[in-house]
């Protein structure tokens, strides 16, 4: 699920022309294109041009800059729909006997299922936005600076929508506790839970994430 391209591997080279790749990403770059008839065609491109312009590879800060988003973005691809997947399950085993103490494993595979789909769902999306950045990064900086603007500014407008949803479903899970009050005090404190990890979710969005894309944005904006 998480094999990468030529493209990647291209992209990677490039970078550490630039000595900007850490020395496991050029290592498993080198290993690729030993074996790669394309990537070794791309090299030898690459090379006649820097021969052609007398180009001299020199410490570049914003193809460091592209490698660490790109290398975040694998990390996200490799570990995140696997985080998610195991959210539902998990979230299966509590709501089982809270909602359907008749018949738990029911509800708790109904819950798995969606989790697979939205795990699904969720490696496709982040398979897709692999893929545009490292085609923009594989036309130049600018390419992907302007991509990842625009990355961003998607990112925020999600953002404003789950700082009301998660605040929303936070009271929906309080008021649920407090009118499953007497149906044992395990149901409450999971409805509780749940709520303080939304509530959580937000303050982090809110306070952390949000602001961090914010300046990333205005970086990118007055970038040279």
């Amino acid at each position: 699920m998480t094999s990468k391209s030529c493209d990647v591997y291209q992209l990677a080279l490039e970078m550490s022309r630039h000595g900007a790749l850490d020395v496991r990403e050029k290592e498993e770059a080198e290993q690729h294109s030993a074996t790669c008839a394309e990537c070794q065609r791309a090299l030898a491109l690459s090379a006649e041009l820097d021969q052609a312009l007398g180009c001299v590879s020199i410490p570049a800060p914003r193809h460091a800059e592209v490698s660490r988003a790109l290398a975040k973005d694998r990390f996200w691809l490799k570990y995140g729909p696997w985080v998610a997947l195991g959210s539902f399950v998990g979230q299966g085993v509590f709501l089982g006997p809270l909602f359907a103490p008749e018949a738990p494993l029911r509800l708790w595979a109904i819950v798995s299922a969606v989790g697979v789909l939205f795990a699904g769902g969720l490696a496709l999306t982040l398979r897709g936005l692999q893929r545009r950045a490292v085609e923009a990064a594989s036309v130049g900086v600018d390419a992907w600076m302007a991509q990842r603007r625009a990355r961003i500014g998607t990112e925020l407008k999600d953002l404003a929508t789950l700082l009301w949803l998660f605040p929303a479903m936070s009271a929906v899970m309080v008021g649920s506790a407090f009118l499953m009050r007497d149906k044992g005090l395990l149901g409450v404190v999971t409805l509780l839970f749940a709520a303080a990890v939304n509530l959580g979710m937000t303050v982090y969005l809110a306070r952390t994430r949000r602001p961090r894309l914010l300046r990333e944005r205005a970086e990118l904006e007055v970038a040279p």
